[in-house]
């Protein structure tokens, strides 16, 4: 069975998809291991296209495995076999119980992992829980049989990477959405899971594949918080060139050497392998709408505007683009920037038509639309770069980017952005020692914001202050990434002293971040741990789950090091959330 399994694993990850589903609609409505590579399809296929027709595909077949595959278990746990399956014997039937049991566990938390990221957290926890439960059985089942070649070596190591995949996935999921998951008594080991999908790359067959691209994911998407990124990169490099001589047309390969070419500063390159993955798409029957919006970004990191925004045009028309939203502000940036101020307006206008109703984080987008619309939109394209981390990438643009951002800075009414502000005790006794308190009670909750017929505070108050802490961050963001830390420590330090009179707490929250970074570079640990610690507290600010993601790293990291040995009031997670720590103060951050 795992022979031609296999085969159509090849198809898949060498982009033919079609070539994959004739395989496995063979046997998808009697054996649950074909439903389940027949829906992997559609979920492969649906993170390419970021299309909710192509995630609802995804979601029919994974449903559709998942029953299958309960049907089948119910059989063969009384001794039957499943129509479809040929006499076996006892050890043969073993095999395809546990088998089908690996499938069962797979299918939840392929379509966790589409509920969680597609705004449905709740479900796709309690999903993440159920698969949890099958996959402790199955570890348990293949621990008690004394036997060691009793089962199929394939299946073996098909279980060890659904659990792997599980184990790590917990590692990085919203710490409220974890203790959900937590309740049955499960810990989140990021380095168990890892192990379990190293082996898998090592030993090939069917989960191989899949095991890089969880590697790949690994070591360039996810948070490296005070990690030197460097071992990283080397190893993204290798498993991209073994990948891409397997698959040579495999376009997610292609795409996560994108990342990788971007987090070494390299943003041509990943240009070009953007370009490479789009071409290797041209047989899919719906255009790769992320792939278009990677290449776009690319564009934008490259300071291109013009060809960045004639990318990112079509993509806020396509209503079923999942990320348009987004896609829309980094547009009204790009036109920013090319002195095509009336074009900013006007899709900043339409922010509200771009979101979802179901999402709880598009609102966002219309509330900082208004915001842009209310300021004149100057440092637009930066911020939205700076929160993506695109702007810790652009190493080699520094000098472009700083003319750039005071010419911006410029434009701000009366040129307030470049002149020091001074907090008046009016605003002291209105806002209060909110940065102290943690912000608690300030800032709306991400889910209140937005709503097109309310008015946002910054549409009808000064917002000198915020232009201000705006440029101040930014400015010092850019030369954090160029290494000049104690004017970045400076510049951080002068947002935070102005919290009683800026009114968007999301630039005090990535401010007081950022200092605790440069003050780690410079050797201040203990000061660091301060600033992390309070920023941890500050919640209820637009832009907060990528911040909350990098502390819940870095916060692992200073607490192994010794530097937050006396933190209170964390999740207890953290501790368990990521495998990457340091002590040394030398790592560089662009990853």
């Amino acid at each position: 069975m795992f022979a031609d399994i296999l085969e159509g694993i090849d198809h898949i990850w060498n982009n033919k998809f079609e070539e994959a589903e004739k395989i496995f609609d063979t046997k998808r409505t009697t054996h649950a291991r074909y439903a389940l590579h027949y829906a992997e399809v559609a979920f492969l296929r649906s993170f390419i296209t970021a299309d909710t027709q192509d995630t609802a595909e995804a979601n029919k077949r994974l449903k559709a495995a998942k029953d299958l595959a309960e049907s089948s278990i119910g059989l063969f746990s009384k001794g039957q076999t499943p129509p479809g399956f040929p006499q076996m014997d006892k050890k043969e039937q073993a095999n395809a119980y546990l088998d089908t049991r690996v499938v069962f566990g797979d299918s939840l938390y392929m379509l966790a992992v589409l509920q969680l990221t597609r705004d449905d957290k709740l479900k796709g926890a309690l999903n993440m829980r159920k698969s949890w439960k099958v996959f402790e059985e199955c570890l348990k089942a293949v621990k008690d049989q004394k036997d060691e070649s009793f089962y199929n070596e394939e299946l073996l190591r098909s279980l060890h990477f659904g659990a792997g995949f599980f184990l790590f996935a917990m590692s990085i999921i919203p710490a409220k959405f974890l203790k959900l998951v937590e309740l049955v008594g499960f810990r989140a080991d990021r380095e168990q899971g890892l192990k379990y999908i190293h082996d898998c790359h090592a030993a090939g067959g069917i989960r191989a594949p899949f095991s890089t691209m969880v590697l790949l994911f690994n070591n360039l998407l996810l948070p490296r918080g005070l990690a030197n990124p460097a071992k990283y990169l080397k190893e993204a490099d290798g498993l991209i060139a073994e990948s891409l001589k397997k698959y040579p047309e495999g376009s997610l390969f292609q795409v996560m050497g994108s990342h990788c070419a971007r987090k070494q500063c390299n943003v041509e390159a990943g240009i070009k392998c953007m370009q490479d993955a789009l071409n290797n798409c041209k047989n899919l029957n719906c255009e790769p709408l992320i792939y278009r919006y990677e290449l776009a970004s690319c564009h934008s990191m490259a300071m291109d505007f013009a060809t960045a925004a004639s990318h990112f045009e079509p993509l806020v028309e396509a209503e079923k683009f999942q990320v348009r939203a987004l896609c829309g502000l980094q547009l009204a940036g790009c036109y920013q920037m090319m002195g095509q101020r009336d074009k900013a307006v006007t899709v900043l206008q339409r922010m509200p038509t771009f979101v979802s109703k179901k999402s709880s984080v598009d609102p966002m987008f219309v509330s900082q639309s208004k915001r842009h619309l209310a300021n004149g939109g100057h440092f637009l394209w930066f911020e939205v770069t700076f929160v993506r981390r695109d702007l810790a990438k652009m190493e080699q643009y520094t000098d472009r980017l700083l003319e750039a951002l005071e010419k911006a800075a410029a434009n701000t009414k009366d040129g307030g952005a470049l002149k020091p502000y001074k907090v008046s005790e009016s605003e002291k006794k209105t806002m209060g020692n909110s940065l102290k308190a943690g912000f608690m009670g300030f800032g709306k909750k991400i889910e209140s914001l937005g709503s097109p017929s309310k008015t946002r505070e910054s549409d009808v108050v000064d917002t000198t202050a915020d232009d201000r802490a705006s440029y101040l961050m930014l400015r010092s963001a850019i030369q954090k990434g160029g290494g000049k830390h104690d004017e970045a420590i400076a510049g951080f330090r002068e947002v935070i002293a102005m919290q009683d009179a800026v009114k968007e707490k999301w630039l005090l929250a990535y401010s007081l971040y950022e200092l605790g970074e440069s003050l780690y570079q410079k050797g201040n640990s203990k000061e660091a741990q301060e600033c992390m610690k309070k920023c941890n507290n500050i919640s209820g600010y637009d832009w907060e789950d990528p911040l909350k993601m990098r502390l819940r790293v870095t916060i692992d990291q200073l607490k192994k090091g010794g530097a937050l040995d006396d933190m209170e009031d964390l999740d207890e997670s953290t501790s368990s959330s990521s495998s990457s720590s340091t002590s040394s103060p030398a790592p560089d951050h662009k990853a």
